[in-house]
């Protein structure tokens, strides 16, 4: 079946007012990006093996996967690994595909690691872990262009807002900020069209309008989606080593959330229609989260044998204080001469609400053979049905989302792999993979316009060099493939036109350099 969603942010806000519309803005896709995270964007080493660090430990990245890990070490560490990043996302809308690529540095790890304690009882010794981790990178950029398509496949975006206003008297939409008091966000485009001249009434009193360029009309459009923000992570953490065999370890995470998405829709007549007419406009949409959480991690290692490590983690969710931004904007422009160029902006909408991401179970197994090298798996299962929005002010909305959240979405299932081998005495070459499930429960579902990622691959590669016992290099390659849920070109109206297909790319270096001492 196909299933047409936009999810809460149309359907509370068809019949909501302004002290309901902060809830009907949030929408369950918001929860999923915040719950998807990419452990090839930790240390050099960690991501050269796919992430797959549930059983290893003595590295930074244990704090983020298994804070178990942090009772292997021996002695203290500094370490920093920076990455640089080139995403490259294309677009396929009615046949025709749109490529963008956008390159970035970022602080991927920093942190130290504090053995503050040896010893010889049954407590062998105790680690101190204190650092930072990123955790999703959101930059991205799209774009999709309907150009020269003709009227029957690339209608104008103003067939659907004058759709919207049916009904609504001028002195209504006109007003400067009851429409947006009074209507729900799917109409406010329409408001902004009547407001910026490019919606007309068909005849005095009638409340029906029409766009003000006729039927037939070809149109030239174009979708540009700008994505911005991350999700790091702050964690402090504790390991214990028992014996040299048995291995715990906690850590309090709190999460730094930021989320900037940019719709800009433009259109442009293919045709001149005379002095003073509609020569096109720009509508965009920006949404703006941001956000503190904080979650809890444990962990637990055990080595039966000397070679061989397993390990379990629990991951709480992380529980999230958001704040959440959304604005439209409007801007006509009409062939000269004419005076009906207009830009306006909506009322903005600004709200509070609580959320939890989802959480999840990490089971690893490695085994280790001394000059060789060592191979290390991991299994991790995420119960995304499991997110939840809360103290919005509106039970009833809140039990919506938790019932749509079980609809939309399922636990996944991930798996990671990882590869270190030692050619030489302090030369160390790796290679990972790591598999991240789909958690749709549907195949053709069409998101807003805001990208979903459904599912995605990494395939990584690496080598580090001890120079000595007190100074590493490492070096990782990390070539990540994503598939994203079916989105639309026109806000709300998806039939109109068809899905938009997306694809992303994303190469991504990483360099560690790390200190004993």
């Amino acid at each position: 079946m196909k299933i047409m969603r936009t999810v809460k942010t149309l359907i509370l806000c068809a019949a909501a007012v302004t002290t309901t519309l902060t809830a009907g803005a949030q929408e369950i896709g918001d929860m999923l990006r915040y719950s998807q995270y990419n452990y090839s964007l930790s240390t050099a080493r960690s991501a050269a093996m796919g992430g797959a660090f549930t059983s290893l430990g003595a590295d930074l990245s244990s704090m983020s996967i298994n804070p178990a890990g942090l009772g292997m070490y021996r002695s203290s560490e500094v370490l920093i690994s920076p990455h640089l990043s080139s995403a490259t996302i294309n677009s396929c809308f009615a046949g025709r595909g749109s490529d963008y690529t956008k390159t970035k540095f970022n602080l991927g790890s920093i942190g130290t690691a504090l053995n503050l304690m040896n010893g010889n009882g049954s407590l062998t010794s105790f680690t101190l872990g204190i650092g930072y981790n990123k955790l999703v990178d959101f930059n991205t950029t799209s774009l999709v262009n309907g150009r020269d398509l003709g009227p029957d496949i690339n209608p104008s975006m103003l067939n659907y807002f004058a759709g919207t206003i049916q009904g609504q008297s001028p002195d209504l939409i006109g007003h400067e900020t009851w429409p947006f008091e009074q209507l729900g966000i799917y109409q406010w485009g329409g408001v902004l069209g009547y407001q910026t001249n490019m919606l007309n009434e068909t005849s005095q009193g009638s409340n029906q309008y029409v766009p003000a360029w006729g039927t037939g009309t070809r149109i030239n459009n174009t979708l540009r989606n700008i994505t911005r923000g991350s999700v790091g992570e702050f964690d402090i953490s504790g390991g214990f080593n028992f014996n040299n065999i048995v291995y715990m370890g906690m850590t309090i995470g709190i999460q730094d959330l930021y989320y900037r998405n940019e719709n800009i829709y433009n259109e442009a007549s293919a045709d001149y229609l005379g002095e003073g007419s509609l020569s096109g406009f720009s509508y965009s949409r920006l949404h703006t989260q941001t956000g503190t959480g904080v979650n809890f991690k444990f962990g637990l290692i055990i080595r039966p044998i000397n070679n061989l490590r397993i390990g379990v983690a629990v991951h709480t969710p992380t529980y999230v204080a958001m704040e959440y931004k959304y604005i439209q904007n409007m801007v006509s422009v009409f062939n000269a001469p004419s005076d009906k160029n207009r830009n306006y902006d909506s009322s903005p909408i600004v709200f509070d609400y609580n959320m939890n991401t989802a959480p999840r179970f990490l089971a690893g197994i490695s085994y280790a053979q001394p000059g060789i090298g060592l191979i290390s798996v991991d299994y991790e299962r995420v119960w995304y049905n499991g997110m939840r929005i809360r103290e919005t002010g509106d039970w009833a909305y809140e039990e919506d989302m938790k019932n749509d959240i079980k609809a939309y979405y399922r636990p996944a299932n991930n798996v990671r792999v990882g590869l270190e081998l030692t050619p030489m005495p302090n030369l160390f070459v790796r290679g990972g993979f790591a598999y991240y499930d789909d958690c749709m429960r549907y195949n053709d579902i069409i998101a807003e316009n805001k990208l979903d990622i459904t599912s995605y691959n990494n395939y990584s590669a690496g080598i580090g060099y001890r120079f000595s016992n007190n100074i590493s290099v490492d070096l990782s390659y990390v070539y990540s493939d994503y598939k994203y849920a079916n989105s639309e070109l026109y806000y709300g109206s998806a039939d109109l036109s068809g899905a938009i297909k997306t694809t992303q790319n994303r190469h991504t270096f990483l360099l560690a350099v790390g200190f004993k001492f």
